[in-house]
């Protein structure tokens, strides 16, 4: 498709020109502080702004005055080299700052953070970093493991569902997740793995919008990716719809219905793009993908969107006031009903409520150590695994938001929850304790990691030289 092919499918599905002229600030935005670092990746923003404008917009749960809402939506950009997308976002729903925990009437990024994309010390790092950036759930970069940050995630949320919610607060956690990813992520092995236990564990709190633009780094990724994705993931047991333009935003729209009907399984969307959208010369080439566009290509792409070609980080007015009414004034109501709700269900669960404080703020209860058993001094000995075995148990018993498993050692590894009603966390049972993550060690730690973002307490475990498998979702863990 041309660009002008391009322009004239995009003006028959958006017919909100305010709509348009969001979705074009966010291109725009990332358009410009990709060429002011000189260093970036445009191509994913230009392609993905109507898609991420319609989630946040109509669909996203998400109170930008209160980042850290417990039972917010959570938004996840696998693909984080184009991280241009999710700051543009978070400048324009006007997400707050937070520091030392607590939220701030600050903005998280300002516009003269956009402006020092990938400079020392800017709070717009070239990849999205967790802790750093208010907005940013996870730390993102190496291709796949946002997907299984989002897999971690979406087992918390269904997890602390089945074990907090009460009859009249069956909706105190019932958060969705939501991943964006591109080819690259679904090259990658861990991805596959994350996929395939979601499958089976039926996430249908879980929606994966896969970025099917076919460019990669080295040219069209039919150098070296050609399997059927959807077929792929319908063997994982997922849901799978397609949308066919990225600037449907009605298709878009219809999708992401059928994700929040569906509720037996997680949901895959493909949507067809273009990299580099609107740019006349470097759409759909891998020109877009990881290199400032120029600046007399700029303006050609400007030209093509009906923007002023010389103004750079313009955001037209509007813009704001409608970022306002759609995700703020709709994530405001959520969340001042949600906060409402928990101060009645403190009254009524006070212990309960006490434990998701704790939880929440990182927190041990009182007496968390009381059973810890002591082992005094034996010369035959004791082997590791099985006094490690005991402590687990002995914690776990009086921290009921720890809860983890093996890649199909526990037998081995000594990690198995043997105390009564410990369970395990399936499909069926979602509120179980013991996990079986399978012969998935990377996949893992990618999930884990999503679950302790999600505030439970999460453990895997396996031989040590298997942790070579696991290594990337290690090193995010250490840099979060």
């Amino acid at each position: 498709m041309s660009a002008g092919e391009a322009k004239s499918a995009a003006a028959s599905t958006d017919r909100d020109p305010l709509d348009v002229k969001c979705i074009d600030t966010i291109r725009t935005l990332a358009m410009d502080a990709v060429q002011q670092a000189n260093s970036g990746h445009p191509g994913a923003p230009m392609a993905l702004a109507p898609v991420a404008y319609t989630l946040w917009q109509r669909f996203l749960r998400y109170d930008p005055a209160d980042p850290l809402w417990p039972n917010r939506d959570r938004f996840v950009l696998s693909n984080g080299h184009g991280s241009m997308l999710i700051y543009s976002l978070i400048h324009l729903a006007g997400v707050r700052n937070v520091k030392d925990g607590k939220v701030v009437d600050e903005p998280s990024l300002p516009l003269e953070q956009l402006k020092r994309f990938r400079q020392l010390h800017s709070l717009t790092p070239g990849h999205p970093e967790y802790g750093m950036t208010a907005g940013v759930e996870t730390t993102t970069g190496p291709l796949g493991q946002g997907v299984g940050n989002a897999v971690g995630m979406a087992i918390a949320s269904r997890w602390l569902a089945a074990r907090y919610n009460q009859p009249g607060f069956e909706n105190l956690f019932d958060f969705n997740v939501y991943a964006i990813c591109g080819d690259g992520c679904l090259m990658e092995g861990v991805a596959s793995e994350a996929c395939s236990l979601a499958g089976h564990q039926k996430l249908s709190n879980l929606c994966l919008l896969y970025d099917n633009n076919h460019i990669s780094i080295e040219g069209h990724t039919s150098l070296a990716f050609t399997e059927d994705v959807a077929v792929r993931f319908l063997g994982y047991g997922w849901n799978v719809l397609r949308v066919a333009d990225a600037n449907d935003t009605e298709r878009l729209a219809a999708a992401l219905q059928t994700f929040q009907k569906t509720k037996d399984r997680p949901t895959l969307i493909i949507v067809d793009s273009h990299i580099g959208y609107g740019s006349p010369n470097k759409q759909d080439s891998h020109a877009a993908h990881g290199e400032p566009l120029g600046e007399e290509e700029i303006r050609l792409t400007k030209r093509f969107y009906g923007w002023p070609e010389n103004e750079k980080f313009l955001v037209p007015d509007g813009v704001y006031e409608r970022f306002q009414k759609g995700v703020g004034s709709r994530g405001r109501q959520a969340r001042d009903a949600w906060v409402a709700k928990f101060a009645e269900y403190k009254a009524k669960h006070p212990d309960l409520a006490r434990q998701i404080e704790l939880m929440v703020h990182g927190a041990l209860p009182e007496g968390w150590d009381r059973d810890v058993p002591v082992f005094p001094a034996d010369a035959k000995g004791l082997a590791t695994r099985d006094s490690g075995g005991k402590v687990l148990n002995g914690i776990a018993k009086n921290v009921p938001w720890l809860l983890g498993g093996s890649a199909d050692l526990a037998p081995s590894t000594k990690t198995l929850l043997t105390f009564e009603g410990a369970g395990h966390l399936q499909a069926a049972s979602p509120g179980g304790r013991n996990m079986h993550f399978g012969v998935r060690e990377h996949a893992m730690g990618a999930v884990i990691n999503g679950m302790a973002l999600a505030k439970v307490r999460p453990y895997g475990s396996g031989f040590l030289i298997f942790s070579d498998y696991g290594r990337g979702a290690l090193r995010l863990s250490a840099l979060m």
